[in-house]
């Protein structure tokens, strides 16, 4: 599986886990026209864990807006923050991902229960080894 990188502004115990991007560099790199269906498309794909909200280092002033848990689609996972930063910042992402997302017109495959299981293993061996 493939994993969307952490944003290094964004302090969590497991950060040294993934590869690490920064916000204040990616923001404002994603075409406009793909904010809204990229953002939707990893909100609505199956969200593996979710731990409540964490404020936006960018704006801390709005308060606890993003949310903050594991979400995939079966062949990538990401932070379940991505979608808030993608709608709000236009951040950059890897141009796989956005080549895999359009292949599935911009819609999150249906998972079975044992896919399910299978991304969660592979995301707590990322987190925890």
């Amino acid at each position: 599986m493939r994993l969307l990188p952490a944003f290094s502004e964004i302090k969590t115990a497991d950060l040294g886990k993934f590869d690490q991007a920064s916000l204040r560099d990616g923001a404002d790199h994603l075409e406009p026209s793909l904010r809204e269906p990229v953002s939707r498309y990893l909100l609505e794909s199956v969200s593996l864990v979710s731990a409540g909200n964490t404020s936006d280092p960018l704006a801390p002033r709005k308060g606890a807006v993003i949310p903050f848990g594991f979400s995939t689609d079966g062949s990538w996972a990401w932070p379940a923050y991505w979608s808030y930063f993608v709608r709000e910042y236009g951040m950059a992402l890897p141009e796989e991902f956005i080549s895999h997302v359009r292949s599935l017109n911009f819609k999150p495959p249906k998972l079975s229960t044992e896919q399910i299981g299978q991304a969660s293993i592979e995301i707590q061996e990322a987190l925890y080894g």
